[in-house]
């Protein structure tokens, strides 16, 4: 039509154009979109949530926490005197040993509540107390476990027992019994000089 100005046409949109349409209308990674710097690439953003995988794991292990404590609860006393058997052994093994390197006349005396490891001094002719070694100090029982009876030589020790350690490696035959409540657990000394923890004649 005559006197009207024709509308100019669009341009050809050539293939940069097309590109540039498109990066301009991908939408921006927002601030979480990568890790954030520092932090393990395992650990998730804070606002999202468990997996149910994640969840089912977490239930199992709390399954087998709870389990394995009840079972050791049950035990619990029994462990208590074996251990506590057993580190006597360890000690008059130690104090066996100790005579013997040293040349000197070691004792084991016992209480009803615990135990102190002596040695012999022959300028005062009298046993002392060991105090200065760590390993071999005056020991209390935990509370509620006792010594029952000890047997040295095949004869009840008496009021103050005493296991006399000689530097020759001689050890005469002992049987102590710790007992708590009605659990109870021996240390046995042989006179061919082993000397461990067993448990109670039926």
């Amino acid at each position: 039509m005559s006197g009207q100005m024709d509308s100019p046409l669009p341009a050809p949109v050539g293939a940069e154009s097309l590109w540039g349409l498109a990066v301009l209308r991908t939408p921006l990674p927002g601030p979480r979109a990568h890790p954030r710097p520092g932090l393990p690439s395992g650990l998730r953003p804070r606002g999202q949530g468990f997996t149910l995988i994640e969840l089912l794991v977490v239930m199992l292990l709390i399954v087998i926490v709870i389990g394995t404590v009840g079972l050791g609860l049950g035990g619990s006393e029994s462990r208590a005197v074996q251990q506590e058997a057993a580190r006597l052994a360890l000690l008059v093994r130690t104090a066996r040993q100790e005579s013997i390197l040293e040349g000197e006349v070691y004792a084991v005396a016992f209480s009803s509540d615990g135990y102190q490891f002596m040695v012999l001094d022959n300028r005062k002719g009298r046993f002392e107390a060991v105090s200065s070694d760590e390993i071999l100090r005056p020991r209390r029982l935990p509370a509620g476990m006792s010594i029952s009876s000890i047997t040295i030589n095949g004869a009840d020790a008496g009021n103050r027992p005493e296991l006399i350690l000689l530097p020759t490696g001689e050890l005469p035959a002992f049987d102590i019994v710790l007992t708590r409540g009605s659990i109870s657990w021996r240390v046995e000394g042989t006179a061919d000089g082993r000397i461990r923890a067993v448990e109670p004649r039926a």
